[in-house]
């Protein structure tokens, strides 16, 4: 009987740690596509419709996405990216964005920041000169990772979907910011691609 119960028992450790989340090492290397450096053009855009009933913080977005929006672009930030791998499970990046100014001039902005697997969960940390940016993730076939946040004061809502090939990599994306409606569709669209030096 005693036989029996440790059986049991040990049965039930079993199923127990298979039913745990994913650990570190199902995503080791997750990141290593984007090892390297990268040059493109982010594009921010504004739903001209501004926001409005259905397509409520959408999920399966993709460049067509955007092209069957009534969008206008608001803002072209060039983008300069170095990504490197320092683990399975740790990278760190370093960014310049270059945003032009009203008079013609360039104002450069330089961050840095990682990405990392910490308890079988995806993390991203960039820190800008006034703000540090935390998105959670989850990986995807096909070298997908998919970005999000939700902060409440302020409000600021965000959901990327990002594709890495060997050539180049794109993100597509919506927030939700300050008085926006997050029970109405996005007003700010997103899409940035970049190509590999």
């Amino acid at each position: 009987m005693r036989c029996l119960s440790f059986l049991l028992v040990l049965i039930g450790i079993l199923s127990a740690c298979n039913s745990q989340e994913p650990t570190n090492e199902a995503y080791a290397h997750v990141f290593q596509p984007l090892d390297g450096e990268w040059l493109g053009k982010f594009i921010v855009y504004t739903d001209t419709l501004g926001q409005r009933e259905g397509n409520v913080q959408p999920r399966d977005i993709n460049l067509s996405s955007l092209q069957n929006l009534p969008l206008k672009v608001s803002l072209t930030i060039d983008v300069w990216q170095v990504y490197t791998s320092e683990s399975p499970y740790f990278q760190s990046v370093h960014i310049i964005d270059s945003y032009p100014q009203p008079d013609g001039s360039i104002r450069k902005v330089e961050s840095r920041g990682y990405n990392k697997v910490e308890k079988g969960k995806l993390m991203c940390e960039v820190n800008k000169p006034d703000e540090q940016v935390i998105h959670s993730g989850t990986s995807q076939a096909g070298n997908v990772i998919i970005w999000q946040r939700s902060l409440k004061n302020p409000m600021k809502i965000e959901y990327f979907y990002e594709v890495v090939d060997t050539h180049y990599y794109s993100i597509v994306g919506w927030g939700y910011y300050g008085d926006d409606n997050p029970e109405l569709s996005p007003k700010t669209w997103f899409y940035g691609k970049y190509e590999r030096q």
